[in-house]
């Protein structure tokens, strides 16, 4: 397949579909996003901080069915705050504690959510289930988890056998953090963006594909091609989605975020997303955002391995923001 702009609101409407999301309007009320909230310390620093990187504030992104979700919430002084905002989405590891860590910073995400908000963005950061505080609940008398442990395994497998991707549960919540960081203060709800790398990218890719709303999205060491990764090399069952191929390959996915902004980051040593097939992928992009008199995507090529560098590739999405 290639990458097509002619028909795509009955490409998004069947992607919903297998996310389990409903084919409802992206933005109609009857999903309940517009009424999720933010629960917690959000204020905004009401002076330069000392520190270079603000503590994060622990809060709860509460659903319209009264779910609460744990979500770090990180904003920048207001001197060099300009109203943009991102969610921004852990890949696989300890979950959003890996997002904020800084002595020493995590190896695949390096230091973040404060690179975000050093740029001047507000950060909020949702714990996707199977990850840190929403891993499944062990039996009484069970080993405790080790930080790094996740049980993608045991929730896909749940989801899958209720008719639901856990994939979709995580882009549904991500979602809903996206309309609570636009109801806080200081935020331009115009200019809320997705960013993820790995299985964190997934979902920023998925959820930016989906929902229309969403002003920008940075995809980092995930947009590859399902041939050359999920198909050929061992990956976690957790980025299964029944029935997206062969209609739906990336390159199909991303073409729905167009005309808006997308910045792709890759590594060229990657081993699970080969650089080659993201550089295939991404050649059958540019048409498609031109089509609509809007910039392409960029892709970061950087000489990393599976890492999330974010080195030009925020630099890119904070401009495409301001």
């Amino acid at each position: 397949m290639v990458a097509r702009s002619t028909y795509p609101e009955l490409l998004r409407g069947h992607l919903r579909v297998l996310l389990g999301l409903g084919d409802e309007s992206a933005s109609g009320s009857a999903s309940g996003f517009d009424v999720a909230e933010l629960v917690g310390p959000t204020d905004a620093p009401t002076t330069r901080r000392s520190s270079s990187a603000p503590e994060p504030a622990l809060v709860q992104v509460r659903t319209a069915d009264g779910t609460e979700i744990p979500a770090y919430l990180l904003r920048p002084a207001p001197d060099v705050g300009h109203g943009a905002a991102v969610v921004l989405v852990a890949g696989h590891g300890r979950g959003i504690d890996d997002l904020v860590a800084q002595d020493p910073v995590d190896d695949y995400h390096d230091g973040l959510a404060h690179k975000l908000v050093r740029s001047g963005v507000t950060v909020l950061c949702p714990e996707m289930v199977s990850f840190g505080r929403r891993r499944f609940p062990q039996a009484d008398g069970a080993e405790p988890y080790e930080p790094t442990e996740n049980t993608c395994g045991i929730d896909a497998a749940a989801h899958l056998l209720h008719g639901q991707p856990v994939m979709g549960h995580r882009v549904s919540d991500a979602r809903a953090a996206v309309q609570a960081l636009r109801q806080l203060p200081g935020v331009d709800p115009d200019r809320v963006a997705v960013a993820g790398g790995s299985g964190g990218g997934a979902v920023a890719l998925l959820l930016a594909a989906v929902d229309p709303t969403v002003s920008a999205a940075l995809v980092a060491t995930y947009f590859c091609t399902f041939e050359a990764s999920l198909c050929s090399i061992r990956h976690c069952p957790c980025n299964i989605v029944p029935g997206l191929l062969p209609e739906l390959e990336m390159a199909d996915i991303a073409a729905l975020i167009a005309p808006r902004p997308l910045i792709l980051e890759a590594g060229e040593r990657d081993h699970i997303f080969p650089i080659e097939a993201t550089r295939a992928a991404f050649a059958r992009l540019a048409g498609v955002w031109e089509e609509q008199g809007s910039t392409p995507p960029e892709l970061v090529v950087t000489d990393s391995g599976h890492a999330f560098r974010a080195e030009r590739s925020l630099d890119a999405l904070v401009e495409r923001l301001a």
